[in-house]
């Protein structure tokens, strides 16, 4: 079994970072990637890791302008973010200053929720860790419908459609307050376009202390013997009663380079099929390919 597993993730390996996988250009390559070089893509096969759960995994390293994708279809396939938009509205709201970094605790309502870890007061850091959707509700609403569309197109986000805004079209009978459009309603991108998103935002460095605060709130791994830092943030979603969306989305650094990473599952009838697999799945082939 041990031997197996060692000729699995050698194969993948030598997939991930060799010239034999299948290569084909990609035509339409991020804003902020450098066009003289030569975009590569490569087909590879992770499917062991994913044990029968329907999912994709893409990985992109601007330096060597390389995609490394295992399910090419899926990748396309455009859904909602939902909690992986965190991330960028998180970076939306330290930029326009709707959130003070060292002041950002918001008061509780009293309502009670589904998840014990939101009824109470709450601040930045908590409302990232716990993916408190009342927290960012409120941001969001502060942030206001026409700034938020400005940074949705100037940054390129998925389908850029946040008509939307309170979520309506989401049948659930949440509160208004666990509703929006980037929960399972207007908002839609793909694992590719996750990835393409996170290199322009993070290579854009306009707001260098907002990119700082965003990466600490991201790091969900580190390991002090070989360097290796994973950041990233899940998303689930469901569709009457099925899981929808199972992400897990960010970016790991090793050696000085970095490379953007999306996992989604797309298994509505598993029960696996579940945001914390996808992460599992994402930490378990980064640490895989970076011993």
């Amino acid at each position: 079994m041990f031997k197996t597993l060692v000729k699995i993730i050698c194969v993948v390996t030598i997939c991930l970072f060799t010239t034999n996988c299948t290569s084909a250009e990609n035509s339409t390559p991020s804003s902020n990637q450098n066009t003289s070089m030569q975009t590569t893509k490569n087909s590879i096969d992770l499917s062991s890791y994913f044990e029968n759960i329907n999912g994709t995994a893409v990985f992109y390293t601007p330096d060597t302008n390389t995609y490394n994708i295992y399910n090419d279809e899926l990748s396309t396939k455009q859904s909602s973010p939902c909690s992986t938009f965190k991330i960028f509205s998180t970076y939306v709201a330290l930029d326009n200053k709707t959130i003070d970094a060292n002041n950002s605790l918001r008061k509780w309502n009293g309502t009670i929720y589904w998840y014990d870890a939101w009824n109470k007061d709450i601040d930045l850091n908590t409302a990232f860790k716990t993916s408190c959707v009342w927290y960012y509700r409120q941001v969001i609403d502060e942030i206001g419908q026409d700034t938020m569309q400005k940074y949705i197109d100037k940054f390129d986000y998925g389908n850029k459609d946040i008509s939307d805004w309170d979520g309506k079209t989401d049948l659930d009978d949440d509160p208004r307050d666990l509703k929006g459009f980037w929960l399972e309603t207007s908002l839609k991108i793909s694992p590719l376009e996750q990835v393409q998103l996170l290199n322009r935002l993070f290579s854009a460095n306009e707001n260098p202390m907002a990119l700082a605060k965003l990466k600490e709130l991201m790091l969900v791994y580190e390991d002090n013997h070989t360097g290796l830092k994973i950041y990233g943030k899940t998303g689930f979603g469901k569709v009457n009663g099925e899981n929808t969306d199972a992400w897990f989305t960010g970016f790991y650094e090793i050696n000085n380079q970095r490379t953007y990473y999306s996992v989604r599952l797309d298994d509505p009838k598993n029960p696996q099929a579940l945001s914390s697999t996808a992460k599992e799945i994402a930490i378990n082939i980064i640490k895989n390919l970076n011993k």
